[in-house]
C-alpha cells in the first residue's frame, strides 16, 4: 500500500489557515518521518523536492523543519516507530534466511569481522 503524502506548503497553508491537524513523529531505521493526521488522513510529509517522504536525522531538525512551516507542536509516536522496526528487522532476517549464497562458518565470519575492525 502506498503512503498518502503532503507538501510543504500545503501544510504550511493547513497551519495558517488554522485548520484541524495534528502532527507526528516516527522514528524508522532510516531517521524520523512526519505525519500530518487530518480528515483527509494521515499522510508522511514530503521533502523539499516533493519526490519522497521527508526523513530526518534528529527530532530537533523534524522540530525546526515543522516551525519553519508554522507547526509548533508534535507528538512522538513511538509505537508507529517500533512497529517499522520490527518491520524492517524482520524483512532483514527473511532476506538472509532467503539468501541462496552458501552458509559461512561461525568461525569463519568472525575471522572476517575481526579483520574488518582491526583495518579501521
Amino acid at each position: 500500500m502506498k503512503t498518502q503524502t503532503i507538501a510543504p506548503d500545503a501544510l504550511a497553508k493547513l497551519a495558517n489557515l488554522g485548520s484541524e491537524f495534528s502532527v507526528s513523529a516516527a522514528s524508522a531505521p532510516e531517521g524520523w518521518v512526519v505525519y500530518i493526521h487530518d480528515d483527509v488522513g494521515d499522510r508522511a510529509l514530503l521533502d523539499i523536492e516533493g519526490k519522497a517522504a521527508a526523513v530526518f536525522d534528529a527530532l530537533l531538525a523534524v522540530e525546526q523543519r515543522l516551525q519553519e512551516l508554522g507547526v509548533h507542536s508534535f507528538a512522538v509516536d513511538a509505537e508507529r516507530g517500533e512497529r517499522a522496526y520490527d518491520e524492517w528487522l524482520k524483512a532483514e532476517v527473511q532476506q538472509a534466511i532467503d539468501d541462496p549464497s552458501p552458509m559461512v562458518p561461525h568461525e569463519e565470519a568472525m575471522r572476517r569481522i575481526r579483520a574488518a575492525i582491526k583495518a579501521k
